[in-house]
C-alpha cells in the first residue's frame, strides 16, 4: 500500500485528493445501520459496509477514520438531536409530552434503530473509542430535552439529585428491557413508565 505522505526536508506533505462526495453518505450510513441491526456491531466490518453500499473500502476510510466513527455518525443520522423543548406541551399535558420525547429517543416504530441501539449499547464496555464517540454523539444529548421538560414542571429550585433521578428512570428502564430482555420497546410500555412511575414522582416533588 502506498503511503499517502511524501517526505521532503523532514516535513510530511499530504497529497491532495478528490473532494469527498457527501451525496453518498446516506447510502453508506444506511448500509451500516442495516448490517448492525442484522448481525450486530462487533460482527460488522468496514469491508462489509462498503460492499453493501456499493463503495470501495478506501472511500469509507476517506470519510471515517475507523468503524466507531462511522457508526457514531450513523446513529446521529438515524436519530438527529433536536435541542429544543416545547414548554407549551409541558403545560398542556406533561405526561403525553414525556411519552413523546422517550418514544422519539428510543425509536418507537423503528425496529432497525432499536436493534442498532441494543447492539451498540452492549458493545460500549468493550470498545472504548466507540464509548467516547457515542457519549459525545448528539443521540445521547436527546435526553437533555427530557430533563429540561421535567425541570420545568418541578421548578428551578428542584434538588439536582432528585431531578437526575427522575430523568434517568425512564431511559434506564427502557435500556434494561433492550439489553437484558432483548425485547423491542412498545409505546404502551413507555406510557406505563410515565404514568405509573415518573408522573407520581414529579407530583411528589413539585414545588
Amino acid at each position: 500500500m502506498k503511503n499517502i505522505y511524501n517526505k521532503c526536508e523532514n516535513k510530511e506533505v499530504l497529497k491532495p485528493g478528490r473532494p469527498i462526495d457527501k451525496s453518498r453518505d446516506p447510502v453508506i450510513l444506511n448500509a451500516a445501520l442495516e448490517l448492525i441491526a442484522e448481525f450486530g456491531y462487533e460482527s460488522v466490518t468496514i469491508e462489509a459496509i462498503a460492499q453493501k453500499a456499493g463503495a470501495g473500502k478506501a472511500t469509507l476510510y476517506r470519510r471515517w477514520k475507523s468503524k466507531p466513527y462511522l457508526v457514531a455518525d450513523a446513529m446521529s443520522y438515524i436519530s438527529p438531536c433536536e435541542d429544543n423543548v416545547e414548554y407549551s406541551k409541558c403545560e398542556d399535558d406533561l405526561s403525553k409530552y414525556l411519552c413523546e420525547l422517550l418514544s422519539k429517543y428510543f425509536g418507537i416504530g423503528n425496529e432497525i434503530r432499536q436493534k442498532v441501539m441494543l447492539s451498540v449499547a452492549t458493545s460500549l464496555s468493550r470498545d472504548k473509542e466507540l464509548a467516547e464517540l457515542v457519549n459525545l454523539n448528539p443521540i445521547s444529548k436527546n435526553c437533555c430535552n427530557l430533563k429540561k421538560a421535567i425541570q420545568f414542571s418541578l421548578g428551578s429550585d428542584v434538588d439536582e439529585d432528585i431531578l437526575n433521578m427522575i430523568t434517568d428512570i425512564g431511559p434506564a428502564m427502557l435500556f434494561y428491557q433492550l439489553i437484558i430482555t432483548g425485547r423491542i420497546i412498545e409505546k404502551s410500555y413507555i406510557e406505563k413508565i410515565i404514568t405509573s412511575v415518573i408522573m407520581p414522582l414529579i407530583h411528589k416533588h413539585q414545588a
